[in-house]
């Protein structure tokens, strides 16, 4: 009997000792709740990269730098994404084409552009092997080519008749290298001026210098050029009749595979939109402070940029002026624009946001009033 009472003690102590050890190497005290923040180190969090690109130089390119100075994209990514940490990486390029490269060696998931690089990128995703592209949306818009001009030296006193056996410069394949060509058009002087390839920077130090008669371009540059006092502004873009876009193109796989990512960026950019009417004051200095521009240029900006992503009948139509342009050019061989456009995303930040996206008969009208 008292070998028994011995051996089940035996037993007793052993149970015991084996628990302890159990708890021991499991790092809890006995009775300790199994998941205890205190007790056990929390999982990181996963870290995502995104990378935006945008023109500094292009002033419609500038609902860009309220997203950035803001860090509106990064507010509505962790709203969504509580778990996980993004790292923004934005990329200021001087023009469209270093944009696009980037995006095709996946160092950019978004870029904003102008119409015509925006073109020459869709016709890259869809001839390219390992890079599709998609539109999402638009980011500033010059009405019937306003925001652009024929730029000419301060005190010339240059009349448009006057460029007849003349050469002016611009960027060749460029919106305001088709403003041009149109402007040129309307005054009979298609055949009788040279046009040579200039960068914006050559462009203005040419005029600055009275070394060219005159330079097609773009906001910022009328109004800084205008400031500075060292030229005039012989043709603004808006005789034209054709519309100056900017918008937003991103890498149709990582869209496809990151839904909830784009729409957090299209409802930063709305949002940025929105903070810009509303606070012109300070978007103006927000401008001046992230791009180095005199505070009185980016509030011109602020002025006559209509800053509005949402995608209208009349835009698409502009967009496919341009690509005949550019075929023309032989800068671009041809792009279905039907497939490179897609709203579904706007239209989904729109939503989320709780704002009212544009009516199907408001899109097949001129522009709405915006709000």
């Amino acid at each position: 009997m008292l070998g028994k009472k011995m051996f089940m003690g035996c037993l007793l102590i052993m149970f015991i000792t084996a628990n302890l050890l159990i708890a021991g190497c499991s790092g809890k005290k006995p009775g300790s709740t199994a998941g205890s923040a205190t007790e056990t180190p929390q999982s990181p969090k996963e870290v995502v990269k995104i990378g935006i690109g945008y023109q500094a130089p292009t002033a419609q390119t500038w609902g860009a730098l309220i997203i950035k100075n803001k860090k509106l994209y990064e507010k509505y990514l962790q709203e969504k994404y509580p778990d996980k940490v993004f790292e923004i990486e934005w990329f200021n390029s001087p023009s469209g084409p270093p944009l696009t490269n980037n995006m095709i060696a996946g160092k950019l998931q978004l870029a904003l552009m102008g119409d015509m690089p925006i073109l020459i990128n869709g016709e890259q995703g869809q001839t390219s092997r390992n890079y599709k592209s998609v539109f999402l949306a638009f980011d500033g818009k010059g009405a019937g080519g306003k925001n652009q001009a024929i730029l000419i030296p301060k005190g010339s006193n240059t009349k448009i008749e006057d460029l007849k056996g003349k050469t002016i410069s611009t960027i060749l394949g460029s919106s305001a290298h088709r403003m041009l060509l149109v402007a040129l058009d309307k005054y009979g002087l298609t055949n009788d001026v040279t046009i040579v390839n200039q960068d914006v920077t050559v462009g203005m130090s040419n005029i600055e210098q009275n070394k060219i008669t005159a330079h097609a371009t773009w906001e910022p540059y009328p109004s800084l050029i205008q400031t500075k006092g060292i030229g005039d502004v012989l043709l603004d873009g808006s005789e034209t009749n054709v519309d100056y876009l900017d918008g937003v193109v991103a890498d149709r796989t990582w869209v496809e595979n990151n839904q909830g990512y784009a729409v957090a960026f299209l409802k930063a950019l709305i949002d940025s939109h929105k903070f810009i009417r509303e606070n012109p004051e300070e978007a103006a200095r927000i401008f001046h402070e992230e791009t180095q521009y005199p505070l009185d240029v980016t509030q011109k900006v602020v002025q006559n940029i209509r800053f509005d992503a949402a995608i209208y009948t009349k835009d698409i139509t502009t967009l496919a002026g341009s690509r005949d342009f550019l075929k023309k050019l032989e800068k671009l061989k041809n792009i279905d624009l039907n497939k490179f456009v897609d709203d579904q995303y706007v239209k989904a930040a729109f939503k989320e946001l709780g704002y009212q996206y544009p009516t199907d008969a408001e899109l097949k009208s001129d522009w709405i009033p915006l709000k």
